[in-house]
């Protein structure tokens, strides 16, 4: 296996969680080589997929789990930074899968936020309320991702003997440099300013699956993220669910035990 050097790290999370904002971020640490959910192409569009719901995109032949971890552990002797981020349900608990050598991080945010922001991408991309429904069930199961995270942090603490480093959108949003060298801290990487300023792109640079990028080029999951130029505060009002639809909120509901667990584990400042 090739030399771990440079530092490595994954980001591990649930949909809708502000993790793109974080991939720009650390996109922005100097020379870093950047992996954007290819255990979700893997997972979704591969030879191996275990998603049941037909893709509008063709599937990509060698996008198997093995060629994921294969390029995950290739030696990058020229960059600063190695950093993955992806979907823990991805791994669909085979955690032989995961790649050697790097650090385990994980990013959470509160399910209230997640589903409504879930859905308003739904609604925006045609689905009704019904369709949405069932399809994020579908794909993302009852605990929309939450309970595959849970899963995958106890893996790493007890079988990998790491430390989970649990970071919460919202802590993160309301103080980008506090929470940010925490983290780095955590990892024991030198903290930069550049993580808390970047130019918007308009083209992923990135490793990332094509079938994976066409389907969310074309639903807009990432377009607030690559716009963005920086950490933006968040609402200091939770959102109105008073209208919400009532199988909505049951997703919620089903997720946020999960979510609890994490937020029980997040960094805080000292």
């Amino acid at each position: 296996m090739a030399d771990m050097k440079p530092k490595r790290l994954a980001l591990w999370t649930h949909p809708r969680s502000l993790s793109t904002a974080m991939v720009m971020s650390f996109a922005n640490y100097g020379s870093v080589e950047v992996f954007f959910e290819m255990y979700g192409g893997a997972f979704a569009f591969g030879p191996e997929k275990k998603m049941a719901t037909p893709m509008p995109v063709p599937m990509e032949e060698h996008l198997t789990f093995d060629a994921v971890r294969c390029q995950l552990e290739t030696a990058y002797p020229e960059r600063d930074l190695v950093f993955m981020k992806d979907h823990a349900l991805s791994l669909d608990g085979k955690y032989e899968r995961l790649p050697v050598g790097f650090c385990h991080t994980f990013l959470i945010r509160e399910p209230a936020q997640t589903v409504l922001s879930n859905y308003k991408m739904g609604l925006r991309g045609g689905l009704s309320t019904d369709q949405f429904l069932q399809m994020t069930q579908l794909v993302l199961g009852k605990t929309q991702g939450y309970k595959e995270l849970v899963e995958l942090v106890e893996h790493v603490e007890g079988t990998l003997q790491q430390r989970a480093v649990v970071l919460d959108a919202d802590d993160l949003r309301r103080n980008p440099e506090g929470m940010l060298r925490v983290y780095c801290q955590a990892v024991d990487l030198p903290f930069r300013d550049s993580l808390l300023k970047w130019d918007p792109i308009t083209e992923i640079p990135w490793n990332i699956p094509k079938s994976l990028l066409a389907f969310n080029q074309a639903n807009g999951a990432y377009e607030n993220a690559l716009k963005s130029t920086g950490w933006i505060p968040p609402n200091p009002n939770p959102p109105d669910l008073s209208d919400f639809p009532k199988p909505l909120l049951d997703l919620m509901e089903e997720a946020r035990p999960f979510y609890k667990k994490l937020y029980a584990k997040r960094l805080q400042l000292a």
